[in-house]
């Protein structure tokens, strides 16, 4: 925070709940009556209501967005990461 400071950039302090299991892209808001665990279908990735996958970080970082500034939308934000690869390591 300091470091921002002397650069100055604001930081705004916010906590996370509910946006692990709340969908960006369906713009719902991360709120305990939106909260269902169960669209994360495995580790790292998130379904959407109609059936998009996004990364599930993306869309957790996305909804802790959306607890800032409200009016945040997916149409407004550039490289929205709904393709998700699989990579296997050899």
């Amino acid at each position: 925070e300091y470091k921002a400071k002397e650069r100055g950039i604001a930081v705004i302090l916010t906590e996370e709940s509910y946006t692990s299991g709340t969908s960006f892209l369906d713009e719902e808001v991360p709120a305990k009556e939106n909260y269902d665990k169960t669209r994360r279908i495995h580790r790292g990735l998130f379904r959407a209501n109609d059936g998009r996958l996004i990364n599930a970080d993306v869309n957790g970082a996305f909804q802790i967005m959306r607890k800032v500034f409200p009016n945040v939308s997916a149409d407004g934000i550039e490289g929205v990461v709904l393709r998700p690869v699989v990579v296997v390591a050899a």
